[in-house]
């Protein structure tokens, strides 16, 4: 498809911005680098695989938020909502929304104060234990949530964009053998 002079295309835009993430990753890089040959046994390649994912959840997070932001919502308050969405009743303890969110129950806390101000969700008693709370999305929550997953999904899907089925099964395979391993560490 021709794009009208001085219009660029998405996939000029893409490679554009792919060509600024690995300059700015590039100078990490260099860094590693010169870590490896200051530092003898510097593990370089799994230092640069660990600096990469930060820098891709990084970029995934600022992008999300820029999405979120005439939501006004940020990461962790979509994600709240998101995980309330999907869950039986669109409801779930407040420990069970902390462990999905991988948020701390102090942050947890304010971010449902901050979401139950707002009306996009409700606490209530537990019916079988008065100690517990449950959170439940409100029909504003759902009105809110509603029209951003598709957004949210369209840039997991640039995100992923050239990936066949193949690499994605790999990736996550990997990915999910990185946790496992993170879940199996004790104290360092």
């Amino acid at each position: 498809m021709a794009v009208a002079p001085g219009i660029r295309s998405q996939d000029t835009i893409n490679a554009m911005v792919i060509h600024v993430n690995m300059n700015t990753f590039d100078s990490t890089s260099k860094r590693l680098r010169n870590l490896k040959r200051r530092i003898p046994g510097f593990p370089l390649e799994k230092m640069r695989l660990l600096r990469m994912t930060y820098h891709v959840q990084k970029n995934r997070r600022d992008l999300a938020n820029s999405v979120l932001k005439e939501h006004d919502l940020v990461d962790a308050t979509y994600l709240v909502l998101a995980v309330l969405y999907g869950c039986e009743k669109e409801t779930a303890s407040a420990s069970e929304l902390g462990q999905a969110c991988h948020e701390k129950p102090a942050n947890m806390t304010r971010l449902c104060n901050e979401l139950e101000l707002r009306g996009l969700i409700r606490r209530d008693s537990h019916p079988a234990d008065r100690r517990a709370v449950m959170i439940a999305l409100t029909p504003s929550g759902r009105q809110t949530i509603e029209p951003v997953l598709p957004k949210m999904w369209h840039t997991t899907l640039q995100a992923y964009d050239g990936f066949d089925s193949e690499e994605l099964q790999q990736l996550d395979d990997m990915l999910s053998r990185q946790l496992n391993n993170l879940a199996n560490i004790s104290e360092v």
